[in-house]
């Protein structure tokens, strides 16, 4: 910038330095910059060519504010499926964004669909995980989850109603069922901004139908409680110490095997650790029958 010594300058003119967000894909980091679960994923001697798999990671939506690193949490645990349950990557359905709207879970779930075609009867397990807005239909009082094109206000109609999943995957007659739901039903986003219309963050019990011994459901949180995230390990909170716990950090007896029961156990321990540091409340939940069900031999 030239300095003209003579000239008297009238107002000072400003710089201004800005960023523009843009997806690069998978970046490498150096030591000081990597994030622990994201390095270095321990992959196990387990072959689960019996296995399917659903990941939807809704971070940009059309209607309503983000979910903070959804699409980030969606990419990793993919990895964590493929290297740490050794599930084959043929055998995931991966979707993120603008790609997971009301119709592909109507696709992916409906009776018929995807998972339903796929399905060999007492021989296949299913794994489920999902990161993205829920929403609650107060006059129902049942929770939705939120696709990228659905509105939260109208829940009901555009979501997709969470006791319908359930029991539909219950209906599967799969080996068994496992859940993994980084969302809340509190009408609130990752960072309690409001998604609902003149509304507060309220609270309301999601209401699952009478689990069968094959499924098993994980929940970020409990209540009236957002799910958060975790600025600095880039992760939704409940998300990071789902694949935290399954890289082996969970086995807390050594065995080498984590069972559904550790893995609840660290998750929820840790979540709710951590959550008070970021002045939040956050209490995981899991309802299994089979909480001795082994998912990782290490």
């Amino acid at each position: 910038v030239p300095i003209r010594k003579n000239e008297r300058i009238r107002r000072i003119r400003k710089t201004v330095v800005s960023g523009v967000e843009q997806d690069y894909g998978e970046l490498a980091f150096g030591k000081d910059l990597s994030i622990d679960i994201e390095s270095d994923i321990p992959e196990t001697d387990q072959n689960k060519d019996n296995a399917l798999a659903i990941i939807f990671g809704i971070e940009e939506y059309r209607n309503v504010s983000p979910v903070t690193y959804a699409k980030r949490d969606a990419y990793f645990v993919k990895e964590y499926f493929e290297k740490v349950l050794g599930i084959p990557q043929s055998c995931i359905y991966f979707r993120t964004d603008n790609e997971v709207g009301k119709a592909e879970f109507d696709k992916v779930f409906s009776k018929g669909g995807w998972l339903d075609k796929r399905i060999e009867k007492k021989i296949t397990e299913v794994y489920i995980y999902y990161a993205g807005h829920g929403a609650p239909d107060l006059k129902a009082d049942k929770a939705y989850l939120i696709p990228f094109d659905s509105d939260p206000n109208y829940a009901s109609i555009t979501g997709f109603e969470v006791e319908k999943l359930y029991k539909g995957l219950a209906d599967l007659g799969a080996k068994s069922v496992t859940v993994f739901l980084d969302a809340c039903f509190s009408g609130a986003n990752r960072e309690n901004e409001i998604l609902l219309a003149d509304a507060r963050p309220v609270r309301i019990e999601v209401r699952s139908p009478a689990l069968k011994s094959n499924l098993t459901v994980f929940s970020a949180a409990s209540s009236n409680e957002i799910s958060s995230a975790w600025p600095e390990k880039k992760h939704g909170l409940f998300s990071y110490f789902l694949m935290k716990g399954m890289r082996g950090d969970a086995d807390t007896d050594g065995d080498s095997r984590l069972t559904v029961g550790e893995l609840a156990d660290y998750i929820k321990a840790n979540v709710s650790k951590t959550a008070t540091f970021l002045n939040r409340e956050q209490t995981p939940v899991m309802q299994s029958r089979d909480k001795e069900r082994v998912l990782v031999k290490y």
